[in-house]
């Protein structure tokens, strides 16, 4: 585990000084209503054309805040707040942002579990590169862990110009990843980990 942790701190410390003009990069770039949990650092990788790497920060059991730096493009600080949490009656609601110095990007989101078990959805709306409107859906496979299997889920997104998909994986409830593929844009992958602080 150790190894791990090194592993991927290296990574963003050596790409996190790159610096240039390509614009921003997201495996999934349709938010949720859902914050990093409090106490929690989660550290991210991602590809799709260009690399970024990233950091956030969950403050509040309601609020998280983080960065994001594009290799050779835009640094970026994100911030999200969970206005009301899903229940099975409401969809869960939250507001954010993307702040860079070149674009301030704004968006409310909804999400819900859409009736069947593990398949839920997501809207989102608002200024910058969500003023098309973006809208996605995850389906579960296999809620449940079993032995060195990872949990896995299937996903499919309009992110106002592209529809794109994939599969995400989640190896241990510290380290996950994706892997999809974007119409226009090719393959695309990341993987993401997570600490208590």
């Amino acid at each position: 585990m150790k190894n791990i942790r090194s592993m991927i701190w290296s990574i963003f410390v050596v790409l996190a000084f790159c610096s240039g003009s390509v614009g921003a990069v997201q495996l999934s770039a349709v938010p949720t209503a859902d914050a990093v949990a409090s106490g929690t650092v989660e550290l991210a990788y991602t590809y799709g054309g260009v690399h970024a790497v990233g950091l956030e920060l969950g403050l509040h059991p309601n609020f998280s805040a983080g960065v994001r730096q594009v290799v050779g493009g835009r640094f970026y600080v994100t911030a999200k707040a969970v206005l009301m949490e899903e229940t099975a009656q409401l969809p869960g609601i939250a507001v954010g942002g993307e702040f860079s110095s070149g674009s301030q990007d704004l968006y409310a989101v909804l999400s819900k579990q859409l009736g069947a078990p593990h398949l839920r959805g997501h809207l989102a709306w608002g200024l910058g590169r969500y003023s098309r409107g973006m809208a996605g859906v995850t389906l579960m496979l296999n809620p449940v862990k079993v032995s060195s299997v990872p949990t896995a889920s299937l996903f499919m997104e309009y992110d106002g110009h592209n529809l794109s998909g994939g599969v995400t994986a989640q190896f241990s409830p510290e380290l996950g990843a994706n892997l999809g593929v974007a119409l226009g844009r090719g393959l695309n992958f990341g993987i993401h980990f997570k600490l208590a602080f």
